[in-house]
């Protein structure tokens, strides 16, 4: 009965936030000057479903859509790219290949965001369709146990393990880039982290969209964005407990702003510039300059958190894409 009440109460929120940003908007503007009504719509929206959920990380019934929920592919998709599932380690995988591809532009094993208690592969099922469909890579998608009920380093040792099992069964570490979004992006430099220090053969790039990689919260765009972005504030003002312990949280694989990048392949960061993680991705550009690592620092103006998945029909989501499907080929040394 909870759950239904807590499934009203989101609908509820969502589309009264749409009714107010559309008067907001019709009285005194855009929130942002170029945004469409869509994107208007499409923050307000996220900002309400994801306030109301953020408060009930155990609800069973948002566990259990964060865990099971796939994203439709759009029809424009369909004929692109074909979607199966491959056994990766110990679990299954979610596998993108761009029909009709000879010979891929590489392999990119990918990880989902949610703020490491929510979602799935298939919560990101468009994105990732758009990202294979864009660069012409095969994209290996992997779960990973979630928190609460699965703190740091549950994750981390289930991205290492997705790694070894790619390497193993599919790929040359030199063909693949490790890429993910907000808290996958985070974890995804958390597992070269982990790769290094096993003495693994690292992949040929680091591709993030918005990485979430300072559980402090200690960026100061968390509060200058807060206006124009979509993430929980009240969760976000103090230091994140639910993936990491107090003792934990400081760890360079939780904490990823924390890390010795030395010996870290080439990075492409991708970040909007009203989003409220801004700071992490400008402070993680700052080390990896700092540790001698090749990084390539994309600031699309105007956009929010993760904008190629919440907005994939912005112009900046489109330019988004092309970016990695350039700096794909060059990384994986490979001719466009």
């Amino acid at each position: 009965m909870a759950s239904i009440i807590l499934l009203i109460r989101i609908w509820i929120a969502a589309n009264l936030a749409i009714v107010l940003r559309t008067f907001h908007r019709l009285l005194l503007g855009p929130s942002v000057p170029s945004w469409s009504w869509r994107t208007e719509w499409a923050v307000a929206s996220a900002r309400a479903v994801i306030g109301v959920a953020s408060d009930h990380h155990d609800d069973p019934w948002i566990r259990t859509i964060g865990a099971r929920f796939k994203m439709p592919l759009p029809l424009s998709l369909r004929g692109a790219v074909r979607v199966s599932t491959q056994l990766l380690g110990h679990d299954l995988a979610d596998k993108y290949e761009r029909i009709g591809m000879t010979k891929d532009a590489a392999t990119i094993l990918y990880f989902h965001g949610g703020g490491y208690v929510f979602g799935n592969p298939g919560t990101h099922r468009e994105h990732i369709a758009r990202l294979a469909a864009r660069t012409g890579a095969t994209v290996s998608a992997p779960s990973y146990r979630l928190a609460p009920e699965h703190q740091f380093p549950a994750a981390v040792d289930d991205a290492i393990d997705a790694y070894r099992a790619l390497l193993a069964c599919c790929s040359e570490s030199s063909e693949v880039i490790v890429a993910g979004d907000s808290a996958g992006g985070g974890l995804a430099v958390a597992m070269v982290h982990r790769a290094r220090a096993e003495g693994l053969p690292l992949p040929a790039g680091i591709m993030l969209f918005s990485p979430y990689v300072d559980l402090d919260h200690g960026g100061y765009t968390i509060q200058t964005n807060a206006s124009t972005d979509y993430l929980p504030v009240q969760e976000l003002a103090t230091p994140n407990d639910w993936y990491a312990s107090e003792k934990d949280r400081r760890h360079p694989e939780a904490s990823p702003i924390r890390a010795d990048l030395t010996g870290f392949p080439p990075m492409l960061i991708l970040v909007g510039g009203s989003e409220m993680l801004l700071a992490d991705s400008l402070r993680l550009a700052e080390n990896a300059e700092r540790d001698g690592v090749q990084c390539d620092l994309v600031i699309e103006p105007d956009m929010v958190h993760v904008w190629p998945v919440l907005v994939p029909w912005e112009p900046a989501s489109k330019r988004a894409l092309a970016v990695c499907a350039q700096w794909i080929p060059k990384t994986v040394n490979r001719e466009p």
